[in-house]
């Protein structure tokens, strides 16, 4: 048992290894492609709706920041460990959350959208825009 551990590569040269795998990735290609296409559709949104501030621009590329920290660092941290399935689910669960904010802030620019997706996008729910109006006047 000890050959074996000793024969082991270090810990963090793996993490390392895995770390740069991840630049041959579609997955995480796909996850930054959205975070990028996010923050262009979300600032189109803002000027079309008259609502840009710096404030919410700096919070909001906070948020992606950590975010892109978060997966870039647990990424190849699951897959050292035998769990890139899990890492995958994760890279896609966020994929997703992108996918589901790119659609809400072409909706919310006037952009038509199907019907079928609009139903399940809260933020363009009838239900939502009537509390907003509420809230603005």
């Amino acid at each position: 048992m000890h050959l074996y551990l000793a024969a082991m590569q270090p810990y963090h040269q793996a993490y390392i290894q895995h770390f740069q795998s991840m630049e041959d990735n579609r997955l995480i290609w796909w996850f930054v492609w959205a975070i990028i296409i996010d923050i262009l559709t979300g600032l189109a949104r803002s000027l079309v709706s008259h609502h840009t501030t710096s404030s919410k621009g700096i919070n909001g590329m906070i948020k992606h920041g950590v975010v892109l920290l978060i997966l870039l660092t647990l990424y190849p941290m699951l897959d050292v460990n035998g769990m890139k399935s899990a890492a995958d689910a994760m890279t896609t669960f966020y994929i997703l959350f992108y996918v589901v904010s790119i659609m809400e802030n072409l909706g919310q620019m006037g952009l038509p959208l199907p019907d079928w997706i609009k139903k399940y996008i809260y933020k363009l729910s009838d239900e939502y825009k009537e509390e907003h109006h509420e809230r603005n006047h």
